[in-house]
């Protein structure tokens, strides 16, 4: 598989989160090059070609369609007119901004997918199809008013010679930054009419409908992508998961907020009832001392630091500075002193107050200092749930399209966001409530996403008022069947995952681990035939999807396991 780049064409800008979004969905096995490489004889190394959305001359598209004509495989975005008609399609030449992405998960190649429709935040393209053999339409385009409406084609199957390519009229990776990251026109602005704090929600006030909210959008988007590589080019993908079984992770982290030491305690002996783990992001003048973490690091819990001004330590001190200068001192005094005060490294994060700064120019401080992942994108009022669209952690990506070394771990809910009796950001629910709107998330994020779930308790809150919500939501967790991890435990796997490649041949393939991982999964979709492997395999439903599932334990740095196992001897 060969992922197609044009360095330093804005149209291009998001091939590299294109590359991100494959590794997120479990796709190790592709190679990268610049279009300038492009030629009959690359092309034919490759089973499937993806372009993102690229200006292509017309010996190049020439190339790729000569390529689909002899049996290759393409993925093409938001492509040139001509490369269209090439392979049946008459430009409309007009478009969509905005609507709703519709899923036919009655075509064969997409049955049990999601089927709820999802946002499409950037334009799309208008094409009329040819009625002729060949042409199949997987998904349309349909304005938010009007659901029942015809539609615009979205994503295209084409069938030319003894070839095959998708095409998508819009461009999904830059759609599902938007997704992921909000709406950058509202950079260091306040929409929702809280208290005047900048956060990461109100990048997507106005342009996240609260319907919308409770559905991953931007995971809906990447599976449609998945399941197309499946169906042109069958191939073994990461699970998302060290285990075959496992379908979803709690991610509990927990913000001091100067809270006392037995309530602190409090936490701890809810979350040792159920071993499970947490990270605590500990303040400025917190009330624990090296003793206290060194003591919780043994039961395995993480601690990290909670950025703060110093004027949050002072409830009486009123802020004058405008927040986006603060913010990046903020960081770089308080990562400094915790490293002084705690000798501990500052691998995840999250501010107080969820302060941010600029579209994602606070992520690209975090990096500069050598932070890997970030919890700040936290759903506040009017948000609940998916306001990311995602539960999965992703690198974070620049409106040019440069990617910033610090993952993206969106934070699905907080007590106070909830059930506070007073915050002006508290939706004030009842805690029943409450339970059952957050344990239907955990319900269908481990039945039906996929997607992992992260939470925040402080130990206040926990102590004086909201323990029955955090309890309740660790058990549905566990009842799931569902583990409830740290920040840091979750980072290191899915940075040891990252590192993982797949390298494919004739008669199978091999994974390779650049680091010690307790065990890695993988997914063969069903044209595969049954591998032969020193593995553990097994069967596992995914998105309605019977795959075989390998799973390999106690994997070494710089260690390769292989699978053998041949096209066309799967079985649904």
């Amino acid at each position: 598989m060969l992922l197609v780049h044009n360095a330093g064409e804005a149209r291009n800008r998001y091939s590299y989160y294109l590359a991100e979004i494959l590794r997120m969905e479990g796709f190790v096995d592709f190679s990268e090059e610049d279009t300038s490489a492009l030629d009959g004889n690359l092309l034919a190394q490759h089973d499937l070609i993806i372009v993102p959305r690229a200006a292509l001359s017309r010996a190049q598209i020439g190339q790729l369609v000569d390529f689909v004509q002899d049996g290759g495989r393409l993925i093409a975005f938001q492509p040139e007119p001509q490369l269209t008609e090439e392979l049946g399609l008459c430009p409309a030449y007009r478009g969509v901004d905005g609507g709703l992405l519709h899923i036919d998960t009655s075509h064969p190649a997409l049955k049990g997918l999601c089927s709820e429709p999802v946002q499409v935040v950037t334009p799309a393209v208008e094409w009329s199809l040819d009625a002729g053999e060949g042409i199949g339409e997987l998904a349309v385009i349909r304005p938010a008013e009007n659901e029942a409406g015809e539609g615009t084609p979205a994503v295209v199957s084409a069938t030319v010679g003894r070839g095959a390519a998708i095409l998508f009229a819009y461009d999904l990776p830059y759609t599902v930054a938007r997704l992921r990251q909000g709406n950058p026109d509202h950079v260091d602005l306040c929409f929702a009419g809280l208290d005047g704090i900048y956060r990461p929600s109100e990048l997507f006030v106005g342009q996240l409908p609260l319907a919308q909210m409770l559905v991953p959008q931007a995971d809906l988007h990447t599976s449609l992508l998945a399941r197309l590589i499946e169906e042109l080019a069958p191939r073994p993908r990461l699970w998302y998961y060290p285990q075959a079984d496992q379908s979803s992770v709690l991610i509990m982290t927990s913000d001091d907020d100067w809270s006392t030491l037995p309530q602190f305690e409090s936490l701890l002996d809810g979350l040792r009832r159920r071993q499970a783990r947490c990270t605590f992001y500990v303040v400025p003048k917190t009330n624990l001392t090296r003793d206290h973490i060194e003591a919780w690091e043994a039961d395995g819990h993480a601690f990290s630091v909670h950025p703060a001004l110093e004027a949050d330590t002072v409830r009486e001190i009123k802020i004058e500075e405008p927040q986006s200068s603060l913010v990046a001192p903020m960081l770089e005094e308080n990562i400094k002193r915790f490293h002084q005060e705690f000798g501990r490294p500052v691998r995840t994060v999250r501010q107080h107050a969820v302060r941010w700064r600029g579209y994602v120019d606070a992520a690209r401080d975090l990096s500069r200092l050598g932070v890997r992942m970030d919890l700040n994108y936290l759903s506040v009022s009017p948000f609940f749930g998916y306001m990311c669209g995602s539960g999965r952690p992703l690198r974070f990506v620049d409106e040019d399209g440069a990617l910033i070394d610090c993952f993206q771990q969106p934070t699905h809910w907080t007590e106070e966001c909830l059930i506070h009796p007073e915050f002006v950001f508290s939706f004030k629910w009842t805690v029943e409530r409450a339970l059952e709107e957050t344990g239907a998330i955990i319900r269908r994020a481990a039945r039906k996403y996929y997607t992992p779930v992260a939470l925040n308790s402080h130990p206040v809150s926990f102590a004086t008022y909201s323990s029955p919500l955090i309890e309740g939501n660790w058990d549905a967790a566990v009842a799931e069947g569902v583990p409830v991890l740290s920040a840091d435990d979750w980072l290191n796997w899915v940075e040891n995952r990252d590192r993982l490649r797949i390298s494919l041949d004739a008669a199978g393939g091999t994974l390779r681990a650049a680091s010690h991982l307790p065990a890695a999964t993988l997914l063969l979709p069903p044209a595969l035939g049954a591998p032969r492997t020193s593995g553990q395999t097994g069967r596992q439903e995914r998105w309605g999807r019977r795959y075989t599932t390998i799973t390999f334990s106690d994997l070494s740095a710089g260690a390769s396991y292989r699978f053998d196992c041949s096209k066309g001897k799967g079985t649904e």
